[in-house]
């Protein structure tokens, strides 16, 4: 199988909304997912699950044309999802909540 710049999960959930995609076969990340059965009613499908597998909201963030979206774009969205925004709380390694300060703070 050819190296994918994805995880499992997010191919799992890729898997179940295309039906055009075989079993053995991963999808390109650069063929627009229309060749694998994506219309606008799987996207919805697709993103709602991502949405829950990931526990991010997508809403707003999918402006790329169902025709022309391809995995890799739909995996850069959701990696950007996953990334925590600048001045947002996250957990320190201490279990202690910290903020992002942006590159140019000095904590």
């Amino acid at each position: 199988m050819a190296h994918v710049p994805w995880n499992a999960k997010f191919e799992d959930v890729l898997r179940q909304g295309l039906t055009g995609l075989g079993k053995d076969k991963a999808p390109a990340a650069d063929v627009p997912m229309e060749a694998y059965g994506l219309d606008s009613m799987a996207l919805i499908g697709i993103v709602g699950a991502l949405e829950s597998a990931f526990r991010v909201s997508l809403a707003g963030q999918v402006v790329i044309p169902v025709h022309t979206l391809t995995a890799g774009q739909l995996w850069g969205i959701l990696s950007a999802a996953l990334q925590p925004a600048w001045g947002e709380s996250r957990p320190s390694a201490a279990g202690r909540r910290t903020r992002d300060l942006g590159p140019w703070a000095v904590a």
